[in-house]
């Protein structure tokens, strides 16, 4: 009995397609959270605040500093707003220290604010420990960072418990964006507020 024909038999019984190169790949691991599409058209470009001052005539050293505080607040939030400030002293002469509240919209942003007046010359710092988060100013600055790190259209997203416009204290707020990288990396990162505006921190 010639053991051609059967040997030939087990070859191809033995040789059939390989599972493994066609078996598709796995998909990139969900996000942690529910998350939303974030918008991407950039919402604001700061031009100066809606109220000059509420103190003073324009071109007055008082008005000065009363408008560069609102421009300051705009400015970190990256959103329009409506904005008023008070203070609770006026810079008249001299030396003075001041607790001024910068109004952006319904929201409250108080600073400690030193000012020095003499003769015309003027100097001033303003200090705040809280800055305005808003979720389409993080969305531009989103979209820019997944698009600019090559991800896939359509993955930028952040929390979906983000809300519109909040104040928050310097520094990392509980919020995280995500997007998936054309590898299939998913990228996550913590949004954390500074008196820059908007950054994004490794989780």
């Amino acid at each position: 009995m010639s053991l051609g024909p059967l040997l030939l038999f087990a070859l191809v019984a033995c040789s059939g397609p390989d599972t493994a190169a066609t078996a598709p790949s796995s998909s990139p691991p969900e996000p942690p959270r529910p998350g939303r599409l974030m918008p991407s058209a950039n919402p604001y470009t700061a031009d100066g605040p809606a109220m000059t001052t509420d103190y003073g005539a324009p071109g007055t050293p008082h008005a000065e500093i009363m408008y560069k505080l609102q421009q300051q607040v705009l400015n970190q939030a990256g959103s329009p707003a409506h904005t008023s400030v008070t203070c609770d002293k006026k810079f008249l002469t001299g030396n003075v220290t001041a607790r001024c509240t910068v109004k952006f919209d319904d929201l409250a942003v108080p600073m400690d604010v030193t000012v020095s007046i003499a003769d015309q010359y003027m100097t001033w710092s303003a200090v705040a420990s809280v800055g305005v988060l808003s979720r389409s100013n993080v969305g531009f600055l989103w979209n820019s960072e997944a698009a600019n790190n090559n991800a896939r259209p359509g993955t930028a997203m952040c929390d979906a418990a983000m809300p519109d416009q909040a104040v928050f204290p310097f520094g990392a707020t509980p919020f995280y964006c995500w997007y998936t990288t054309e590898l299939g990396t998913v990228v996550e990162k913590q949004v954390s507020v500074d008196r820059r505006g908007i950054t994004f921190e490794n989780a």
